[in-house]
């Protein structure tokens, strides 16, 4: 599944093309001629543009200009000459003032059925300043080159909704480009001339109101937009877009040895591996196929060394599907995430979640099978991104590094403090890495910004997801252990009312198992909690067990020899029944059956011997096992046989004790009892040792303090 579904885009790619990004190792020459055709998208996105850039056309209608000029040419003679009139008639004095204004008045209403949008007033006060030639002069200059320069449209919101902010001004077979913002309709008109004739009036001193009010009235739309024309040249620049991105000739350099791939060469790349695919599947159909199952080999090796370190150095997990499946929900989990951030997001490698692999198997398993796992993950990573010696680096340096901050985690607060080294690894890991390749420091900030939030939200992740296994896949770890520890829990604390003798018996034989399991490397804190538990089974008939009798006569002298060994064995029946009801991990569990395997219960078989009759069967007399499969349960075995035995002591000097604990570590041994226990003769000396001190410390001879005498 891993070979074929990640990441999918990349499984016929070859290794020797780099991809977008990379630092090519060497010249890439065409090795012969091909094209490069658009995608589709890109045809649609080109032609777009191409649309876009063509401006609005509008046609710009001279005629209609030069009848406006001409008409205000005639308005300026009319009005001209009736001034004139008015003018000698005033020098003759042949009309007094009165006339003189009735005459204004006639020939301003005379004027203005000539010009119907004028008003007569407003032409009468024209006549009355004087100056009419002039006046037409300015007039006619600022309609001429400043109105009438661009044009005038009678609406913009009548203008067509387009990206492109130019627009084209055909005067005659002419075409002037000019930013749409400078297009005047109407009302923009009337504001470009009154602001124009303001500006005259600060050198020529006139009425400026009654000119705008004379020249506002020659001011005509004269522009309209060509959307025929528009709609043309739109289609004729869709028309001229190619299909074609590039033409590729023979023995051009594609990319240079050293030179960062870009974007078009990356696609150059990937049609140059099709059309050889293409060439290739003539000759042979399954060669397309090569990379895929190159791809699919890698991984089995990989998987293979796996599983061949499982089978001869963790032999319970190999053989155990529920954690093989759990471990490789890990792998499963951890890849997605990172396919997701890199293959999706397009994330930089420091934001990969190694830590949380890491941490996850470490914690369920412990730190040696997380390192080898750790360097299995390095090596498929490596294969799946294309034997990127930066994955494997990163991955096999934070993976490490995260294993042994977590391993042997007694409290939860243990996570945090793996936060602080996987900060500071990958942080350098930033800097070392990155120097080699050159990046620049803003691209260096921000990839420390990237592993800073790696290493800070993984450990976080991971303990969150711890959980989820512990509960689905039956896993116990040391933080479910270390809450079985507290004394305070339950069932220990009905194990200290119903029997306290076997209550008092299991912590000091969690003492010796803890002392042992840490002398010999084992998991201390797994010995210790099976300890605790390990009898619970007496808790049904107490009485029954010697170190709760208290002095009084045994329950068992009554009893025939084999009852007592039907009830001495079925204290493991009924604490397994009680641990399971108390929902006890299977590794607690374990303690309970195995911590007697299958020895002897000499003093009933003994009893049964010289009761006379038919010979015993030893088998009658024996508990049921298993034997302990694990180095934990066979010391809980041992610490159990020896704390035991050391309460029989007459004079408990150190050299009898060490003689007592050496003599039942050889019977067991001798028996066969731990013969499915990986303890080697060196862990059986180491825990021999601490046993010793343990109990040198438990039986120290007291000095006698001597007695307060009666007062006479």
């Amino acid at each position: 599944m891993i070979a074929l579904l990640y990441p999918a885009e990349d499984l016929f790619f070859p290794l020797d093309y780099p991809r977008k990004g990379e630092i090519a190792r060497e010249d890439i020459i065409a090795t012969f001629p091909f094209t490069i055709a658009k995608s589709q998208s890109e045809i649609r996105d080109e032609k777009q543009a191409a649309a876009d850039a063509i401006p609005i056309i509008i046609e710009y209608d001279s005629a209609r200009v030069i009848a406006e000029l001409n008409r205000f040419d005639h308005f300026i003679f009319v009005a001209d000459s009736v001034a004139e009139g008015i003018e000698r008639l005033r020098h003759n004095g042949e009309k007094g003032p009165t006339d003189i204004e009735v005459l204004i008045g006639k020939a301003g209403a005379g004027i203005a059925s000539l010009y119907p949008t004028m008003n007569a007033n407003v032409i009468a006060d024209f006549l009355r300043q004087g100056k009419i030639k002039s006046a037409g002069i300015i007039i006619k200059d600022i309609l001429k080159n400043t109105i009438y320069f661009t044009g005038v449209l009678p609406d913009l919101k009548l203008l067509p909704d387009v990206k492109n902010h130019s627009v084209i001004v055909r005067i005659g077979k002419r075409e002037t480009f000019l930013i749409r913002n400078r297009l005047l309709d109407l009302s923009k008109a009337y504001v470009a001339f009154l602001a124009e004739l303001k500006n005259r009036s600060l050198i020529d001193s006139f009425n400026v109101d009654n000119y705008y009010n004379i020249g506002r009235h020659f001011i005509v739309p004269n522009l309209t937009v060509d959307a025929e024309e528009m709609l043309a040249r739109r289609e004729e620049a869709m028309g001229e877009i190619s299909p074609i991105s590039d033409s590729i000739s023979v023995g051009d350099v594609i990319v240079r040895a050293g030179s960062q791939v870009t974007d078009r060469q990356a696609r150059i790349l990937e049609e140059m591996y099709h059309q050889t695919e293409l060439t290739s599947e003539k000759v042979s159909w399954f060669r397309p196929y090569l990379p895929v199952l190159a791809r699919l080999i890698l991984i089995l090796v990989a998987f293979a060394m796996l599983y061949l370190y499982l089978f001869y150095f963790h032999n319970r997990i190999y053989k155990s599907n529920q954690k093989l499946l759990a471990l490789f929900f890990v792998y499963g989990i951890v890849l997605v995430l990172i396919y997701f951030l890199g293959n999706r997001l397009n994330l930089s490698v420091y934001t990969y979640p190694i830590a949380i692999f890491a941490i996850l198997v470490t914690v369920l398993f412990d730190a040696e099978v997380g390192t080898f796992n750790v360097f299995i993950f390095a090596m498929l990573l490596g294969i799946l991104h294309r034997f990127n010696f930066s994955i494997v680096i990163i991955t096999m340096i934070a993976g490490i590094v995260a294993c042994y901050t977590i391993q042997g985690v007694q409290r939860r607060s243990t996570f945090f403090k793996s936060v602080i080294y996987l900060v500071i690894t990958y942080v350098s890991l930033v800097l070392i890495l990155e120097s080699f390749k050159v990046s620049p420091t803003e691209e260096m900030l921000k990839l420390t910004g990237y592993a800073f939030a790696n290493a800070l939200i993984s450990p976080i992740l991971a303990m969150g997801i711890l959980p989820i296994f512990e509960s689905v896949f039956g896993f116990t770890t040391n933080v479910t252990l270390l809450e079985l520890s507290d004394l305070n829990r339950p069932l220990l604390k009905r194990l200290a009312l119903e029997a306290p003798g076997t209550y008092h018996h299991s912590i000091l034989v969690g003492n010796l198992a803890e002392a042992a399991a840490l002398a010999i490397g084992a998991n201390p804190l797994l010995a210790r909690v099976g300890a605790y538990y390990h009898d619970i089974g007496k808790m049904e008939i107490p009485e029954y067990f010697v170190e709760n009798q208290l002095g009084i006569k045994s329950k068992h002298d009554s009893l025939t020899p084999s009852m007592s060994a039907i009830i001495l064995s079925s204290h493991l029946k009924k604490g397994r029944i009680i641990g399971e009801e108390a929902d006890l991990p299977d590794e607690v569990l374990n303690f309970i059956e195995e911590h007697h395997g299958t020895m002897l219960m000499s003093y009933f078989y003994n009893r049964a011997k010289e009761a006379g009759g038919e010979e015993p069967s030893m088998d009658d007399y024996r508990y049921p096992g298993p034997k302990p499969q694990i180095r934990e349960t066979a010391i809980v075995m041992l610490a159990d046989s020896v704390e035991a035995a050391s309460r029989t002591l007459a004079d408990p000097k150190p050299a009898r004790i060490r003689n007592l604990v050496q003599n039942i570590i050889n019977d067991r041994f001798q028996s066969g009892e731990l013969e499915e226990c990986p303890l080697t003769l060196k862990d059986l000396a180491e825990i021999r040792e601490s046993f010793t001190q343990i109990l040198i410390g438990v039986f120290h001879h007291r000095i006698e303090y001597p007695e307060k005498e009666e007062a006479k």
